[in-house]
C-alpha cells in the first residue's frame, strides 16, 4: 500500500513533499476545510500503515483548534467531527504528518524511495555506514519494504523490494562472520560499524540505480578493513596497516574512496572456508609485496591469482619447500651471473693463451736462428716474415672466433635466465619475481660489465697484433704488405699532383 500516494487522495492534494530519513518520514501541507478526508478515508489510512510503523497527523486550524490522530492509538470519531464542528468552512488547515520507522521481524518500511535516497546520499559516507550498522544489529538479514516504486535489489544480507515480495536469503550468520573478522583483522572502531562487506555487495542490482555508488564505496571500505592487520577510522579518513613481508600503511578520505572489487574478492576467499587467520596472513604477504610497486587501491587479479596459489603449495604443507625454492632459485641466479661474469673471464685468459703462444713461436725463430750457421743475420726473411704475418692472420681469427663465441654464450645464458623466470611465473607473483630476480638488476649490470671487458680485451689485442705486424714489417729484410703500401701511397700523390 502506497500510504504517501493514500494521504495525497483522501486530502485532495495535487502532490506535497515528503523528507525521509533513515527512522522518520516528515512532511507538511495546507489544506481547505472542504478538503478535508471523512472519518472513514481517514481510518483507512491508518489501517494500511505497516504495524511496525507510527503515524501520526497533527492538525491545526486558523483558530488554533487542534487534533492529534495516531495510528498507534484508538481513532475515535466522535473526536474527529467535534474537531471539524469547530471549524468555518473558509478555513484552511495545516497538516503535519510523520511516520515512525523502526525494524520488526527483519523488515524496515521505505515511504519514499527518491526522498530517502537523496538524504542518504546527502550525509557522509560514515554517516551512512553508522545509520546502516543500527538497522542490521543483531540481525543477519533485512528487508526494505518499498511502498512507492517497484524496484528489487539486493545484497547478501539486505533486500529491497515491494510488500509481500520473495526473498531468498543467504543462510549465513552474520555475527558469526563479524567475529571472524574481528579474531583476523583489528578494527579500531569495530564496535561503531557493526558491518560486513557482503552488507553492501549487490547480487542483484538494476540500472542507474541511485545507491550504487555509495553501496560499491562502503563495500571496499570494508573490504579494506578486514584484508589489512589493522584500520582505524578517524576525522574522515580510512588509516590501515598490512603487515606482511613488509609492513605498509595507508591513508585514504573516505567520501572520495575509489571502488575496487577485486578487495571483495580477496576479502569472501580470506573468510570463506577453511582458517581465516591462515588465508589472512598468506594474502598480506603478498599484498605488501604488491604494494611494493603499486598502491592498495589499484589490486588486480594477478594478485589475486597469486595469492590462491601461494595458499595452494601452504595446503600441501610445502611452506618448507615453498622457501627452499626460493632459496634456490636464488642460488641459481647467483650462480648464472657468476658464469656470465665468467665469460669475459675466459676471452682474457685465451688473449693471454693467444700472446704466450706468439711469444713462443718467436722466440722458437730467433733461437733456430741463433744456432744456425749465420747467426742474427737476417733472421726476419721473406719466408720467416710471411710464416709470422700468417701466424699474426691466425690470432687475429682467433680473436674474432673468440668474441663469437663469448656472444654465443653471452645469449645462452640470457636466454636460460629468461626461461627461468617465465617458468616460475606460475608459483610466484609478478611483485615475488621482481624481488627474487632483483627487477633483473643482477643480470643487466653483469652483461653490460662483460660487454665493456669484452670490448675492452678485444681492442688491447688488435692494437697488440697491429703493433707485431708494423714492427715485423719494418725489421723484416723483405717485407711483404710494405712494398704494397708504398705503391699505393706513390699512386695517391700521383693522382693528387
Amino acid at each position: 500500500m502506497n500510504v504517501l500516494k493514500k494521504l495525497e487522495s483522501i486530502f485532495h492534494l495535487c502532490s506535497f513533499s515528503v523528507s525521509e530519513r533513515i527512522k522518520i518520514v516528515e512532511g507538511d501541507f495546507k489544506v481547505e476545510y472542504s478538503n478535508l478526508p471523512s472519518f472513514e478515508e481517514l481510518n483507512s489510512l491508518l489501517v494500511n500503515v505497516p504495524t511496525r510503523d507510527t503515524l501520526k497527523l497533527f492538525m491545526k486550524s486558523d483558530s488554533e483548534d487542534i487534533i492529534r490522530i495516531s495510528s498507534s492509538d484508538l481513532f475515535e470519531q466522535d473526536k474527529y467531527d467535534e474537531f471539524k464542528e469547530l471549524l468555518e468552512n473558509d478555513e484552511v488547515i495545516s497538516v503535519s504528518v510523520s511516520v515512525e520507522k523502526v525494524v520488526e521481524n527483519n523488515k524496515f518500511s521505505i515511504y519514499s524511495f527518491s526522498s530517502f535516497t537523496s538524504d542518504l546520499l546527502a550525509v557522509s559516507t560514515l554517516e551512512a555506514m553508522s545509520s546502516f550498522s543500527h538497522l542490521l544489529e543483531d540481525i543477519d538479514y533485512l528487508t526494505f519494504e518499498l511502498l512507492d516504486q517497484n524496484y528489487f535489489f539486493s545484497t547478501n544480507t539486505m533486500a529491497f523490494v515491494t510488500p509481500n515480495g520473495n526473498v531468498n536469503r543467504n543462510s549465513y550468520s552474520r555475527s558469526n562472520r563479524l567475529n571472524t573478522c574481528r579474531d583476523t583483522s583489528y578494527f579500531f572502531n569495530a564496535n561503531d560499524y557493526k558491518l560486513l562487506p557482503e552488507d553492501f555487495y549487490f547480487n542483484i542490482n538494476f540500472d542507474n540505480n541511485p545507491l550504487t555508488p555509495l553501496f560499491e564505496r562502503i563495500s571496499t571500505i570494508l573490504s579494506l578493513v578486514y584484508i589489512s592487520s589493522t584500520a582505524t577510522i578517524s576525522d574522515h579518513y580510512l588509516k590501515i596497516q598490512i603487515a606482511g613481508q613488509r609492513s605498509v600503511d595507508f591513508s585514504y578520505l573516505i567520501n572520495n574512496l575509489e571502488v575496487n572489487k577485486e578487495l571483495y574478492k580477496i576479502y569472501c576467499w580470506i573468510y570463506t572456508d577453511g582458517s581465516s587467520i591462515d588465508k589472512a596472513v598468506i594474502a598480506r604477504n603478498i599484498i605488501s609485496l604488491h604494494c611494493r610497486y603499486a598502491d592498495l587501491l589499484d589490486t588486480d587479479g594477478k594478485t589475486f591469482a597469486s595469492i590462491q596459489s601461494n595458499f595452494n603449495l601452504y595446503l600441501k604443507n610445502n611452506v618448507t619447500q615453498y622457501l627452499d625454492v626460493k632459496n634456490k632459485l636464488a642460488e641459481f641466479i647467483c650462480d648464472v651471473i657468476a658464469k656470465t661474469g665468467d665469460h669475459v673471464t675466459q676471452l682474457l685468459s685465451n688473449l693471454k693463451s693467444n700472446l704466450i703462444a706468439i711469444f713462443i713461436f718467436l722466440f722458437t725463430v730467433i733461437l733456430t736462428n741463433i744456432v744456425s750457421d749465420q747467426p742474427l743475420q737476417n733472421i726476419f726473411t721473406r719466408d720467416i716474415t710471411a710464416i709470422l704475418e700468417m701466424v699474426l692472420l691466425g690470432s687475429f681469427i682467433y680473436l674474432f672466433i673468440c668474441i663469437m663465441e663469448t656472444n654465443y654464450k653471452l645469449k645462452k645464458t640470457k636466454d636460460s635466465y629468461t626461461a627461468l623466470k617465465e617458468n616460475y611465473e606460475s608459483v610466484f607473483s609478478e611483485d615475488e619475481l621482481k624481488e627474487v630476480f632483483n627487477d633483473d638488476k643482477l643480470i643487466n649490470d653483469t652483461v653490460k660489465s662483460v660487454n665493456r671487458g669484452k670490448w675492452a680485451y678485444t681492442i688491447v689485442w688488435g692494437i697488440f697484433l697491429l703493433l707485431l705486424f708494423v714492427i715485423l714489417e719494418s725489421m723484416s729484410s723483405s717485407p711483404i704488405v710494405k712494398p704494397y703500401i708504398n705503391k699505393f701511397i706513390n699512386l695517391l700523390d700521383s693522382l693528387f699532383t
